[in-house]
């Protein structure tokens, strides 16, 4: 059993004025609302690649739930906001797959999710079980705009996901790292995404970004070498 996570492996910031811990689950804690943000978590993605005769392993959905679970009870968190992605087909949506998101809604009845609908999301049927409250297109909370993509908005600074970004590293000797990260421009921040069982898209961040890499149990922030490039 995991232990929960110290603030030892945390980074604070600001974004739009506000005061947000990032934390190295690749989540979000905004403390002002007791919100935690979070995007991509993709549950039954490994169901889903076993119904298709991919190998994935078992157990996928339940320890990115138990993860979240540690998350809720450290911060004593009242809301959930998911940037989309929450599940990732229909195939993957098996009755076991379910029953695990509903122990999980079980664990913690008092506490809002809401789910920014992304689009793996659309193309699923969301079960009422799961006590969802459902957000077609972006929501908008001063100073934040949530959403799954990556919107033009005039509303306030924009969280999303959708993208999975992740920077190269490089080191002596040709050595180079790829690691999930928060990506922070000027005018929105782009999410790593929480499920395990995710892929990476490297990104190219400027010199006026802020990048935070998400080094196992510690989140770091890094300059980026920009005439390096990424892949």
């Amino acid at each position: 059993m995991a232990e929960l996570v110290t603030m030892e492996g945390v980074a604070h910031t600001e974004i739009a004025g506000e005061p947000v811990i990032l934390l190295p689950q690749k989540a979000l804690y905004i403390p002002a609302t007791h919100s935690l943000v979070l995007a991509d978590v993709h549950i039954g993605k490994a169901a889903s690649f076993r119904s298709r005769n991919f190998f994935a392993p078992d157990g996928i959905s339940s320890f990115d739930l138990f993860r979240l679970s540690q998350l809720i009870k450290q911060f004593e968190v009242t809301r959930l906001i998911i940037l989309g992605d929450l599940v990732h087909s229909q195939d993957g949506m098996t009755s076991s797959e379910v029953e695990v998101f509903e122990r999980f809604r079980d664990a913690h009845p008092t506490v809002s999710v809401i789910l920014i609908l992304g689009n793996h999301d659309r193309k699923v049927r969301i079960p009422p079980s799961w006590n969802l409250d459902l957000i077609h297109g972006y929501m908008a909370e001063g100073p934040f705009v949530y959403s799954h993509d990556l919107i033009k908005t005039k509303g306030g600074y924009l969280l999303c996901g959708h993208v999975h970004p992740s920077v190269v590293l490089y080191g002596q000797g040709k050595q180079r790292l790829r690691l999930p990260c928060f990506w922070l421009r000027n005018k929105y921040a782009v999410l790593p995404a929480f499920g395990v069982f995710t892929g990476t898209y490297s990104v190219a961040p400027t010199r006026t970004d802020r990048v935070f890499v998400v080094a196992r149990d510690t989140v770091v922030a890094v300059a980026i070498d920009t005439e390096k490039g990424e892949d």
